[in-house]
């Protein structure tokens, strides 16, 4: 297997949020700019999926576009990828995708990724997310619903990269802990050009839930998902990861990004937790305050 290109960036938050006062809203193109400025060649876009499609198996909501089309512009013309994330953790409203009983079915999940296909195929450079983080459901259901959304990516014409998240929280700490390892090689798509979508907190829990993260864990914690796709012929794109400021953190972040990066035949990418000009306050977010940078963010550019 030989050694590919890594792209580095972060996410652009903002679009999965819950409403303020009856809105939501789009990251910013300066925050975006912001990040192209310092090299940064690849941005996830979270949104939720009833924002663009209001009614499963209806039209998408042209006027709910505006903003991520700007984005898209600004991105893919300097270069850079638009990962389009379905930031949904399995779910539409309440209702497990593909599940058995529910009211949304694969064949609904993949209508929408068709129709979102159809708009975007044209540009090599929009990557498609799946599903953002599913848990607590079947492993299959999982699987089956992503399946039906790639082959209906692929049928509309689309042809580039496809990521498939895995369930139990898409976890690369627990991945061989979990159906994962088994279930995920069950992942098919017609145009074969297509990756794993894992989240690396580093934290206690590996949830992002504190900025302070685990001593030794930046070295080892990707170590159990690379050898399963190495072992597979398989790609990841670690779509989530973060960690606080601090010194001993922020050598955990160097160590997880040395490990990508000198296993490139695997790690095809990654996008921090997280950009999109919302989370500035955050003491794990790259977002700039007060024209102050954040740490995170000088170290994540020794690496473009």
């Amino acid at each position: 297997m030989s050694a590919g290109s890594f792209r580095l960036g972060v996410n652009l938050a903002g679009a999965e949020f819950a409403m303020i006062g009856g809105k939501w809203h789009w990251p910013l193109e300066d925050n975006l700019r912001y990040y192209l400025g310092k090299g940064f060649n690849v941005f996830r876009v979270p949104f939720k999926w009833n924002r663009l499609q209001l009614a499963v198996g209806g039209s998408l909501e042209i006027d709910a576009f505006a903003g991520l089309d700007a984005l898209i512009r600004t991105a893919t013309g300097a270069g850079a990828v638009i990962l389009l994330d379905a930031h949904d953790y399995g779910r539409r409203g309440d209702q497990i995708i593909a599940q058995t009983g529910s009211s949304v079915d694969a064949g609904a999940f993949a209508d929408f990724w068709g129709l979102m296909a159809r708009r975007y195929k044209a540009n090599g450079r929009i990557w498609y997310n799946l599903m953002n983080e599913p848990h607590d459901e079947d492993p299959m259901a999982n699987l089956a619903a992503q399946n039906a959304a790639c082959a209906a990516i692929r049928a509309a014409g689309a042809t580039s990269k496809v990521l498939f998240s895995g369930s139990a929280w898409t976890g690369a700490h627990s991945w061989l802990k979990t159906a994962n390892a088994k279930v995920m090689l069950l992942a098919r798509d017609p145009g074969n050009n297509y990756a794993f979508d894992a989240h690396q907190y580093l934290d206690k829990g590996y949830g992002g839930g504190t900025p302070v993260a685990i001593p030794g864990v930046g070295a080892r914690v990707l170590n159990d998902i690379y050898g399963w796709a190495r072992q597979n012929g398989k790609k990841i794109f670690l779509g989530e990861f973060g960690t606080g400021p601090s010194a001993a953190s922020l050598a955990e972040l160097d160590a997880l990004l040395s490990f990508m990066v000198r296993h490139k035949d695997v790690f095809i990418g990654a996008t921090y937790f997280a950009g999109g000009g919302t989370w500035g306050k955050s003491m794990s977010s790259t977002d700039p305050v007060d024209g102050i940078e954040k740490p995170q963010t000088l170290l994540l550019q020794r690496y473009l």
